[in-house]
Formats: C-alpha cells, structure tokens, sequence
C-alpha cells in the first residue's frame, strides 16, 4: 500500500510542476523525478520506473485556418502536441498511445504542421476525449464532445513503478502501481 500511495504522490506531484512549465528534458528536473522515487529503482533513463508526460489539445478549425492547414484533417480530435518519457520506457506504454517519435523535436514537441493535419495518425490520443467525456458527465456536465475548450493543454502525467520484490501469494509475477494525473 506504501509503495502505490508514492506512485500516486510521484505522479501529482510531477504533474504540478509539468503544468507549471518545469522541462522535464533538462538533467536536474529529471533528477527531482528519481528523487521523489526514492527506493523505487528509478532512474533518469531506465531502472524499475517509468513516467510519461503528454501534452494534448484538441484541435478546432480555428487552429488550421491560422496554421494555414487544409483539409484540417484532425479536427474535433485530442492529439499529442508534445510527449517527454523519463525512466525505463520499456516497462508500460500511455494508455492514450505512443506518437512516432520520429516527430517528436528535442524537447519532445509535435511540429503544428504534423498534429494539425494528421501527417503521422500516431498523434492522435486515443481515448483521451472518452475520459474527459466520463468526468464531464461525473461533475455534472453533458459529456458532449469535445470535452476540452479550443486552446486549453491538458497535463497529462502517467506513472509505473515496477516492484520486483511484491508478488501476489507466492506468484512469479511481480506487482507494480500505475498512476495518472491530469491538470
């Protein structure tokens, strides 16, 4: 139970400094990262831990006709704008999706010209506007796609640590928690 309340306490947060501008493609953000998983085996770029930072928007005909994108081929879709993975990007995958990163540049961002019009279908974040939708619905709201306001990020922090040491009843398989934060 320790071990899954520091995933959940790693994950927020990390996803307050990220929606607070921290770049996590600089060594010492990435340090605070393996600090705050302490005792989890994390590292910068492997070890028993993974965290995945998205940026994802949706998109509007307002931002091709100023982008001067036609046909505006992703419109009404959730997509990755941009993706930073820290740790053994190995152990999980976002469970929005992976972009290719071949688009991604070095600070992990997705060019407006690739996002916008769909030049790489991998940066569509499958399952994104469904979430939204669900806790629209749960606060209240109509759940009428899209969920996400033209121009508003989401923040989205996913978090896996794996324990070698927790199996369950003597199995083989280790545990491990996964967490996500979205600001």
């Amino acid at each position: 139970m320790g071990r899954y309340i520091q995933a959940e306490q790693m994950c927020r947060d990390i996803g307050h400094m990220y929606s607070d501008g921290v770049d996590f493609t600089q060594t010492t953000p990435q340090s605070i990262i393996v600090q705050l998983g302490a005792g989890t085996g994390i590292t910068a770029t492997g070890g028993n831990g993974v965290v995945i930072l998205s940026q994802i928007e949706t998109v509007y005909q307002a931002d091709c006709t100023a982008a001067g994108i036609a046909p505006c081929t992703n419109q009404g879709q959730p997509v990755f704008t941009q993706r930073i993975v820290v740790g053994n990007s190995s152990l999980i995958s976002s469970a929005f999706g992976t972009p290719n990163s071949a688009i991604l540049n070095s600070s992990g961002n997705i060019l407006p010209s690739v996002y916008l019009s769909n030049a790489d279908p991998s940066v569509r974040a499958n399952g994104f506007e469904a979430l939204l939708d669900a806790a629209s619905i749960s606060a209240g709201g109509s759940g009428t796609p899209p969920a996400q306001a033209q121009g508003e990020v989401a923040y989205v922090v996913e978090v896996y640590v794996k324990y070698p040491d927790i199996g369950y009843l003597g199995w083989s398989t280790a545990g491990g928690a996964y967490s996500r934060f979205i600001f």
